[in-house]
């Protein structure tokens, strides 16, 4: 029987992905006006109609652009490792 993907899961894979680019881990930052700005380039989990998607902020305003398909709990879970596969290969042909 397959374990259970649920969004704990989502937010540790997004967690690391950001480490791995080295990113900022959280999609917000509260600026020194009070004001929240989105931290560009990192990576985000989008929750809507009962499906998840990879996300990745543009802009402070917080724009976000698609990354993945939208898809179950455990679609973009695999989505998710599967990027990370991608950018561990690039950095082994890079290496090499």
């Amino acid at each position: 029987m397959a374990q259970r993907i649920t969004k704990k899961d989502l937010y540790a894979q997004i967690e690391l992905l950001n480490q791995t680019f080295g990113y900022r881990t959280e999609a917000w930052t509260k600026g020194l006006d009070g004001r929240y700005y989105a931290n560009p380039n990192t990576y985000v989990l989008d929750c809507a109609y009962g499906g998840y998607r990879l996300g990745q902020l543009c802009n402070e305003g917080g724009g976000e652009r698609d990354i993945s398909p939208r898809g179950t709990a455990r679609e973009t879970y695999y989505w998710i490792k599967a990027f990370m596969e991608g950018i561990n290969a690039w950095h082994k042909r890079e290496a090499a």
